[in-house]
């Protein structure tokens, strides 16, 4: 079937005229002239005044700037996704437009906190408790605040003086749980979960804070459906995941784990955290290829690292590709501040001795071996003894390698 054309028409149509639209239009752009000449006397020219009136008479408005309520409904929903980075700085709009309302700081310290960021959490439940002594969302932010921040001597009282106020406010109950276990009163931490989740069950933090008093305890089992219920409630908030991950392969439920892991890389394609934990877990398992290939895509993503660095270097080490091992511990050196520096230092000197350069890897040995006697590290103190007993027998390196040394000491 054909379309036919009516030819007697022209192929490009002559626009229809809106005497009353234009009239307007005219007169818009009459009013603009007369406010240029004022302009060039009194500097009356306000550009965005005019831009509002311009696209008024021309069809299309200008988009309003969302309100502070607005700004905040979108950050609830962002919070709830797990974008707390995104959540925060929405939040930090609507603070700075209504600086009093202790809504919007206590969500706004809610963010922070998950991002890591204490100091500022503390400063604004400060604030709520500035604007009302009495307002419970103060005390809620502080003792989240301190027990994040590894102080929870200090939030338990913060937090009970919270309850004596409210003592319906679950955010209270989470942070007095998870404090209550790292001040090592296990009983008092299980008991906090549990008065709170007596209220209700259905606070994504309360639950995740009760598993994490339930493991304390050993009641794996338990914690694992309360972080369960804890992601069904905030199934895109990515730590709480971590969590249950890790909870799985620490009881062997290794393909539960990497199931999970999975499933945080569908939701995050680039967490490169996923990434080191999926080697990790494959390595656990023996499956080394596949380990290799996510330590890989982990320091792709992340090269600044240096766990994934060092995992990564351990198996390159493993398939003696050493010139590939040398150069990620390196990096790993590179990035560390302190926690991987022993672990990959010997590695480093064992790779270059490997490659060929016994000098270097001399040098780096011997710095290693007294880092690990004052760690007191018999098993790594043993490796690096080897090492240095094999740069000092390899008949490559006598021209290379510094004086022996005496290990009787």
């Amino acid at each position: 079937m054909k379309i036919r054309r009516d030819y007697t028409q022209p192929f490009f149509r002559q626009p229809k005229r809106h005497p009353i639209r234009n009239k307007l239009i005219a007169a818009a752009l009459g009013l603009l002239l007369g406010l240029a000449i004022l302009a060039v006397e009194g500097d009356l020219w306000q550009w965005n005044a005019l831009e509002g009136i311009v696209q008024t008479f021309a069809g299309n408005p200008a988009t309003p700037t969302p309100g502070p309520a607005e700004l905040a409904a979108r950050a609830a929903a962002l919070y709830r996704d797990g974008d707390s980075d995104d959540a925060e700085a929405l939040l930090a709009t609507a603070v700075a437009q209504e600086p009093n309302n202790a809504a919007f700081l206590f969500e706004r310290g809610r963010a922070l906190i998950e991002l890591g960021r204490t100091d500022e959490a503390h400063e604004l439940g400060a604030a709520i408790t500035a604007i009302d002594a009495r307002d419970v969302r103060g005390f809620a932010l502080k003792a989240a605040a301190f027990t994040w921040a590894g102080e929870a001597a200090k939030a338990i009282p913060i937090a009970l003086s919270g309850l004596e106020l409210n003592p319906r406010f679950l955010p209270l109950y989470a942070s007095l749980a998870r404090a209550y276990v790292d001040e090592e009163r296990w009983a008092d931490g299980l008991e906090a979960g549990e008065r709170g989740l007596s209220i209700s069950g259905d606070d994504a933090e309360l639950n995740r804070a009760y598993a994490y008093a339930l493991q304390s305890v050993g009641s794996y089992s338990d914690a694992i459906a309360y972080l369960q219920r804890a992601i069904d409630l905030r199934p895109s908030y990515l730590p709480t995941h971590f969590e249950l991950a890790g909870l799985f392969l620490a009881r062997d439920e290794d393909q539960s784990a990497i199931d999970l892991y999975d499933h945080i890389l569908a939701l995050d394609p680039s967490n490169a955290r996923a990434m080191l934990r999926l080697c990790l877990a494959y390595r656990k398992v023996g499956e080394f290829a596949r380990a290799l290939g996510f330590c890989e895509d982990s320091v792709a993503n992340d090269s600044s690292d240096p766990e994934a660095q060092f995992h990564l270097g351990l198996l390159y080490y493993r398939e003696r590709r050493f010139e590939q091992s040398r150069d990620t511990f390196q990096q790993c050196l590179a990035h560390d501040e302190g926690a991987y520096d022993l672990s990959c230092r010997y590695r480093l000197g064992l790779s270059h001795y490997y490659t060929g350069n016994c000098a270097v890897g001399w040098t780096l040995l011997r710095d290693s071996l007294d880092l690990a006697r004052a760690g007191g590290d018999e098993t790594t103190l043993g490796n690096i003894l080897q090492g240095l007993d094999a740069i000092e027998a390899d008949p490559k390196c006598i021209d290379e390698a510094a004086e022996p040394i005496s290990f009787q000491d």
